[in-house]
């Protein structure tokens, strides 16, 4: 008996309640639908543009086979400059992989472009800051060599140790052999903890 007047209590206070907030619920509602359908917009949006990029990789990879190295300059410029996660530093390495430019300054100012792409999550950015130290190394310009893997170095980085290897070697092939020893012992610190 107490259970049916607690039913017809709560269901005669939601139906109150539903009376006197119908205006309110409407309203929710309706900023809900908004929401899901402005969500559901965006992800659709998000799926053509990665497809348009991917295609447009592809194109460019077909270009270079082709020996048509201007036209796909251009499209992988083009998807260097639209910061994709994924295909960006793609495009940027066919460019170093096939020498389509040979401006080390535009290379340069590419992975810098790309190290700024907040889409791409820290371990990838510290890749991919390991490749522009080798593309330095080939340059041989020592300071920016430093500049680039310090900060790896002075992290707790997955890639730690590849850096501090990368670093070491560079210095001991040009017979640095101080500055290579520092690293040295820094790798083999890292590797007694």
């Amino acid at each position: 008996m107490l259970n049916e007047i607690l039913k017809k209590n709560f269901l005669a206070y939601s139906l109150n309640f539903i009376k006197k907030k119908y205006k309110l619920l409407i309203i929710l509602l309706l900023v809900l639908i908004i929401f899901l359908f402005a969500f559901m917009f965006y992800q659709d949006l998000n799926k053509k543009n990665n497809i348009q990029v991917a295609e447009e990789y592809t194109k460019a990879t077909i270009l270079i086979k082709q020996k048509r190295a201007e036209e796909s300059k251009l499209l992988l410029e083009s998807i260097i400059n639209k910061n994709h996660q994924f295909y960006s530093p793609l495009a940027l390495y066919l460019i170093i992989d096939n020498n389509i430019d040979l401006d080390d300054l535009k290379i340069i100012s590419y992975f810098n472009k790309i190290l700024k792409n907040n889409s791409i999550d820290k371990e990838n950015l510290n890749l991919i800051k390991i490749k522009k130290a080798i593309y330095l190394i080939n340059l041989d310009r020592e300071e920016q060599v430093v500049k680039t893997l310090n900060p790896i170095i002075n992290s707790k980085s997955v890639w730690r140790k590849t850096a501090i290897n990368l670093i070491s070697e560079y210095f001991l092939a040009k017979d640095q052999n101080a500055k290579a020893e520092e690293y040295i012992q820094l790798l083999m610190n890292t590797s007694q903890k």
